[in-house]
């Protein structure tokens, strides 16, 4: 165990030396002692090892340094050699842009000094920067400021804190500075740092992350507790962010906005990685992780509160709708495939991939779950004894639970399933009704191997649309029958409302009660889920489908517009990559031309309506970020693509020229770009002019271009040729590369996997977080089409043959194939 923690950092151009002052103890707990220590370590050059002043008896190991012949009680000083100039991995201590920064979570401090890298192990640290102060003016570090001059700094951070949440910034920043004052009357500085150029994009990020602190005070009743708080955004970072206490290091993508170069969706998104980031002072960082085994301890639980905070700001209806949505195209994806793992896993071999849908989004709704079983009042005073018995301590998901347990006096036991089952629950629903008794069962089956603990909302809904009944269904074995008595006729029922269990569900309900229910339920969610399976259906089975009830149930909806941003999402369509998981065999041209052929229907029978939709919206626009003005927008963009998709280019390429928000030129450079017409390269052109120096935008400009239908492998091979393209920089590789694995028909065909390959060849000496997340694109080969099928099974052989493969991608393509 380590009672302090004293960091030295000399930093400059060509090496950095790290000197560490660390007094461990023996953990009294142990029942079996030894006077031996493993301490991890990677990439680093011994310089001097000394235990109380002598030097140790010592090993150099793989991985790490082995100590031998100790006492109870010492203090190690070692000094280490490294270098963040040549660290390409964007992990432990590195340059971006040529400033210093890190990122810790999970392995990364022992890429920086010799160290128990391990959550459980908490410290106090200080810590001392030494750096060339014309070059790296601004010297950051966790904690409180206590010694400055220029060039050297000394950090102390009073919290008990584990190494993964060690943070280190030396650069040349601006900064946006502010204050808050706390509940309890406590001022904290607030301060995000920048490249000079950017200072201009910050005001937004800092109004979220003072509503991020009144939120939580308000909700959860949390105060902050250092005397500072800082952000630091860089270009160069694996992740969208990390928490490090009191210094939060940002990808810039989630800090810098202003309404010329950000849509209303990263706006949205920037407020809520800021308060996701914020909200894990205490959900992360007060209580942390005994071991990563319990990884959504942390991070379930903080999406959770992210999303609550994005609802209570925003549209919860709209909000929830996107969560799901994501949820189903990715989460349940993931669990269908090689890498399918428990929200709680039971092994890895790269800790990197399991930062993964299952723990943060499902670790979310498992979360949701309980909030539903207790409600409001009941979760908060869970939270509040969970805080009580363990703040400063690292935990498990069991006492998280045991917290809500004895908070409310609600046994949990049968829950857990939800925490080690990996796999998505199946649930059928059929229902009876008595015309005679006019009583109304309903009858719930689960299907699959285990039986989980799990509730489902429901409306019972009149002839009229009213509602007769609603609630909860708690459903806690195989099967179970529910029975409403008096009901003058058969009601339609609304189930799993608000997606209140993340599951996939079968139920009886017929066409027409479907498209009542898109037209008369009061839960937004249901409305939209119900005609995103009326989509599905004239997608894939259009001979089962009545699409003129449809069409008609829509035209209501468009004549009669009271939510915009809902009428939004009911008439965008599935994804491709969600038909995907809806079919037996992957045909990637077939889904496509099935989904177009849908469009055109749309099309044919929405046109003029669209344009009417398009020309009341399209008026003067101050850029508000009310629900209201965001869903206008919303409709006017998605009805925009319809009509550039029937032809009305002028129209789109007159919003892009006239455009005064980002929301809305993106949305019309999107549509030039999803067909051919005589402006799309006129808008390309003009679109790089006007924002070339601007790194996010840039992002969006060469993504725009790769998930284009008429890009082609040679096209991504001449956009990685660009001067402002960069394999190095994750953002610019994900936009260019990341987006052309999701442009399906033009993807997937052996030119294009040879282009994957051999990025990720090139990623597993140089990133290999970054390659592992691209090589999982491979994870359903044996799904596609035979040709597609061998094809992918090739490429995964060729890279697991390689020789160093990296842990990050061997894991995934050893799993893909096994």
């Amino acid at each position: 165990m380590v009672h302090t923690t004293e960091l030295s950092f000399e930093l400059s151009e060509d090496k950095t030396i790290v000197s560490s002052e660390v007094s461990y103890y023996q953990n009294p707990n142990l029942k079996n002692k030894s006077n031996f220590l493993f301490l991890n370590g990677v990439d680093l050059e011994l310089i001097s090892i000394l235990i109380n002043g002598v030097e140790p008896n010592y090993k150099l190991v793989k991985d790490g340094l082995e100590l031998s012949d100790l006492s109870a009680e010492f203090v190690l000083k070692i000094n280490t050699r490294i270098h963040p100039e040549k660290n390409t991995s964007l992990n432990g201590l590195y340059q971006s842009s040529g400033n210093f920064c890190t990122q810790c979570e999970a392995h990364g401090f022992r890429q920086i000094t010799y160290y128990l890298d391990r959550p459980d192990v908490l410290s106090v640290f200080t810590t001392h920067i030494k750096a060339d102060f014309k070059r790296y003016p601004v010297l950051l570090s966790n904690g409180n400021l206590i010694e400055s001059k220029p060039g050297e700094v000394t950090w102390h951070d009073p919290s008990l804190k584990p190494c993964y949440l060690f943070a280190l910034v030396a650069g040349d920043f601006a900064v946006l500075e502010d204050a808050y004052t706390t509940l309890s009357g406590n001022e904290v500085a607030l301060k995000i740092y920048v490249e000079a150029h950017n200072i201009d994009k910050t005001q937004f990020a800092m109004d979220s992350l003072k509503r991020s602190f009144a939120w939580d005070e308000q909700r959860f009743g949390l105060e902050y507790d250092l005397d500072v708080y800082m952000i630091v955004a860089v270009d160069d970072f694996n992740m969208g962010a990390m928490e490090n206490k009191g210094l939060n290091i940002f990808n810039s993508t989630y800090v810098l906005a202003n309404p010329e170069t950000a849509t209303d969706k990263d706006f949205i998104n920037v407020e809520a990685v800021i308060g996701h980031e914020y909200f894990h002072n205490w959900t992360g960082n007060r209580v942390t992780c005994q071991d990563w085994f319990q990884l959504s301890l942390k991070e379930g639980l903080t999406v959770f509160r992210d999303q609550e905070f994005t609802s209570d700001l925003h549209s919860r209806s709209i909000k929830r709708i996107e969560d799901v949505n994501g949820l189903r195209t990715f989460q349940f994806a993931e669990d269908a495939g090689p890498m399918k793992h428990p929200v709680r896993p039971e092994s890895y071999i790269e800790m990197n991939n399991f930062y993964t849908f299952t723990v943060y989004e499902k670790g979310a709704e498992v979360i949701r779950m309980i909030h539903t079983f207790l409600g409001e009042d009941g979760f908060q005073k869970g939270m509040k004894l969970y805080f009580e018995r363990h703040d400063g301590q690292a935990v498990t998901i069991d006492n998280f639970i045991s917290a809500m347990n004895d908070a409310n006096d609600f046994n949990f036991d049968a829950f857990m399933t939800w925490y080690s089952q990996p796999g998505t629950p199946e649930v059928e629903i059929k229902t009876n009704y008595n015309v005679d008794s006019h009583s109304y069962c309903v009858t719930i089956k689960q299907l699959g191997e285990h039986t989980y603990y799990l509730p489902i909302r429901y409306g019972l809904l009149n002839d009229q649309g009213g509602e007769v009944d609603q609630g909860v269904l708690v459903l806690s074995e195989r099967k179970q029958s529910y029975h409403f008595n008096n009901l003058e006729h058969e009601p339609t029922p609304s189930w799993l409302r608000g997606f209140s269990a993340p599951i996939k569900l079968k139920s009886d309900l017929t066409l027409a009660q479907r498209i009542f229910l898109i037209e008369n339920d009061t839960d937004s969610f249901s409305r939209w889920d119900n005609v995103q399976e009326l989509w599905l259906l004239l997608i894939l089975k259009p001979d089962q489908i009545d699409e003129t009830s449809l069409f008609d149930a829509l035209e209501n909806i468009l004549n009669n517009v009271q939510d915009p941003s809902l009428v939004c999402e009911m008439i965008t369509l599935p994804s491709e990559r969600f038909i995907h998981l809806r079919v037996d065999e992957i045909d990637v041209v077939e889904v496509k031309r099935k989904r177009e052929a849908v469009i055109d229907q749309l099309i044919n029978r929405f046109g003029s309506l669209f344009l009417n939709i398009y020309t009341n919206l399209n008026g003067d626009d101050d850029h508000e970020l009310t629900p209201e003005a965001v869903g206008a927008r919303s409709l006017k963009n998605i009805c925009l693509y319809y009509l550039t998709k029937a032809g009305k280019f002028e129209l789109a390429y007159d919003q892009f020229n006239n455009a005064n928000c980002m929301s809305d030129r993106l949305s019309s450079f999107n549509a030039l770009l999803s067909v051919n017409n005589p402006y799309k390269d006129k808008a390309i052109e003009k679109f790089f002019e006007t924002y070339k120096k601007d790194v996010q935008v840039m992002d969006k400009w060469f993504s725009a271009q790769s998930l284009s239908p008429m890009m082609s492998v040679n096209g991504i091979r001449q956009l990685m040729k660009h001067e402002l393209f960069s394999f190095n920089t994750p953002n610019r590789l994900r936009s260019v590369v990341g987006g052309f694995t999701q442009n399906f028909v033009q993807f997937h065909n052996q030119e294009g996997y040879e282009l994957l390959t051999e990025v990720i060849i090139k990623l597993n000496g140089s990133n290999p977080q970054i390659g592992a997340r691209l090589v999982s694109i491979y994870n359903h080969w044996k799904r596609y089409t035979p040709e597609l099928r061998d094809l992918q099974k090739q490429q995964l052989e060729s890279i697991l043959a390689i020789d160093d493969l990296s842990n990050d991608i061997f894991e995934i393509v050893h799993s893909a194939l096994k």
